[in-house]
């Protein structure tokens, strides 16, 4: 059989057009290595490439195996969590809080909950999306991507294109969590680029650091979550020798990254009211009816939370967040949702969203792909921080506001960016083996490696049985 019979019959078992693809320009690269190695031992050419396609095998039952290893997964058990959480977090926001009326909210008119109910449904559809699109985009595109996103958010921001709260953007900040996933494909981009790389790689973060803290404005507290998730992207792929730097040089670029964050930082400065959030923070009691009274109702109120049902009286808001505390809908729900079904309901509530982002991180932790690999870790870590930061709000322990609770607060761009985030993790988990990742210095005579997964290399070779 001729080398094209033979991969055209063997692709046609493929049903994946990627895998079709990649297969067959690896499989006729092994071909003719080893018919090469053929011709060395005296054949002719001919001869020599019937030999090594007959030492393949049967193409069908080869097709057959490369397509049932080389398809789209879907993890259903995240997909059903997902849509659990979607469903208990409108439920909590109606029940909890919008059935007793908006009048004690902040920025929230009557059809508050419609417009969650919109949120939600566009964020699954972005979420869906970005599930069938193909995640290595990033690594081919991701400057471009990166490029537009921040000039577009700087676009949008000067031609006032968005509502001004407090001379500044706030509630676009959130957006910024989709620059995770671009600046993961923007370090996989520079790989074996040496101090060149490291260097350029700093200048994106700075970048969307500026356009964060001059451009949407606002509280520092998201950015700063959003910036330190991607120093730790930077500081993984250094440490990965990604860059091809001499190892010794490693800690002192880590150690200069770090410098260079803070004294950007520095530079922008401590704005008077941050100054007195600080200090509201190592002393809260003192500034009671300040800065730090948010932290005193948040713990009046966990004294009185009970176990089963919670402290509504005949069904009035009455001694509850969304009366006591601004922005409820934003940072309190689930102390607005103890309030009114007690302690056990919430710590269910709490409990599965945790399961949820462990299941997030265990399913990254498996990927052998190294871009998927860091564009995983980096969603899943930004999604831990606001949980995190929203939970320890609830709880009293800190009251600087934050981006909210993924699933359960309200929020557009919020709301948008979160489900943003769970369509690229589930991107990552469907297209595990239809990604083929090769290292930037993988030699000339390993071009018939089929493909290299972390630090192990994949080769077809027929086995004589």
């Amino acid at each position: 059989m001729e080398m094209h019979e033979y991969l055209s019959e063997l692709t046609g078992q493929i049903r994946n057009k990627k895998a079709k693809q990649e297969v067959e320009r690896e499989i006729r690269t092994h071909i003719e290595d080893q018919a090469q190695v053929y011709e060395q031992m005296g054949r002719t050419r001919d001869e020599a490439l019937e030999e090594a396609v007959r030492q393949m095998g049967s193409p069908v039952e080869v097709g057959i195996d490369m397509d049932r290893i080389h398809r789209p997964k879907n993890n259903w058990m995240v997909l059903g969590m997902a849509m659990l959480l979607s469903l208990a977090g409108l439920l909590v926001q109606y029940f909890c809080i919008y059935r007793f009326g908006t009048e004690n909210l902040y920025r929230i008119n009557q059809d508050a909950f419609a417009r969650q109910c919109l949120y939600t449904f566009l964020g699954l559809g972005f979420m869906s999306i970005l599930y069938f699109c193909d995640y290595s985009l990033f690594s081919r595109y991701g400057k471009l991507i990166g490029g537009l996103f921040l000039v577009s958010i700087i676009l949008v921001c000067n031609l006032g294109m968005v509502q001004v709260i407090n001379g500044g953007h706030s509630y676009m900040k959130t957006v910024m969590y989709l620059f995770i996933p671009m600046y993961g494909g923007i370090l996989y981009g520079y790989r074996g680029t040496g101090y060149s790389g490291v260097i350029r790689s700093l200048l994106w973060l700075l970048a969307a650091a500026y356009t964060s803290f001059a451009v949407i404005g606002g509280g520092i507290g998201i950015t700063l979550d959003v910036m330190s998730v991607c120093f730790m992207m930077l500081m993984y792929s250094l440490f990965r020798n990604w860059y091809q730097v001499k190892r010794k040089s490693r800690p002192i670029l880590g150690l200069g990254a770090l410098a260079l964050a803070g004294g950007c930082y520095s530079y922008l400065g401590m704005q008077p009211y941050q100054m007195a959030r600080l200090r509201a923070i190592l002393s809260p009691w003192a500034y009671a009816r300040e800065e730090a009274f948010q932290v005193v109702v948040t713990r009046d109120i966990m004294k009185q939370l009970k176990f089963l049902g919670g402290l509504t009286k005949g069904g009035t808001p009455e001694g509850t967040p969304i009366h006591l505390l601004p922005g409820a809908q934003y940072d309190y729900v689930m102390l607005q949702a103890a309030s009114t079904w007690g302690v056990l309901a919430v710590g269910i509530l709490a409990g599965l969203l945790i399961l949820f982002l462990f299941l997030l991180f265990h399913m990254v932790k498996k990927q052998k792909n190294q871009l998927g690999q860091l564009i995983g870790y980096g969603c899943v870590m930004i999604l831990v921080l606001e949980t995190g930061w929203n939970l320890m709000l609830n709880l009293g322990f800190v009251f600087v506001s934050t981006a909210g609770l993924p699933f359960f607060t309200y929020g557009g761009y919020h709301t948008v960016a979160v489900y943003g985030l769970l369509g690229i993790l589930l991107s990552i988990y469907r297209y595990q083996d239809l990604i083929w990742e090769r290292s930037p210095k993988m030699k000339a005579e390993d071009n018939h490696v089929l493909a290299q997964l972390g630090r192990y290399r994949i080769r077809i070779e027929k086995m004589d049985l």
